[in-house]
């Protein structure tokens, strides 16, 4: 729907693309090593996230992590941690949920 509205999809379409989207494997070929890793800038606010879950605001159980989410830190493993931080944080939640 590029002129449309996600809005507008039936919930069995986004069910369906949520299922194809979570068998989706990516099999990285290789990296260039820490040394030229990077981070990128922008995200989700996190204004919109609770602290302690990561948990959206606006739309219950969905949760992000990492470098969707406008944080930024300087280059030297602070990113890293913000990812692996953030990331422990959600799965507490989500299993404490569950």
């Amino acid at each position: 729907l590029p002129d449309g509205r996600l809005g507008d999809i039936p919930d069995a379409a986004l069910n369906r693309l949520g299922q194809i989207l979570s068998r989706w494997g990516l099999t990285p070929s290789g990296t260039e090593g820490f040394a030229k890793a990077e981070v990128t800038r922008g995200g989700i606010d996190t204004r919109g996230l609770s602290s302690r879950t990561m948990a959206a605001r606006a739309v219950p159980g969905l949760y992000a992590v990492g470098e969707a989410v406008d944080v930024t830190g300087w280059l030297g493993g602070y990113n890293f941690q913000w990812a692996w931080a953030s990331g422990h944080a959600a799965g507490c939640a989500i299993a404490e949920a569950a």
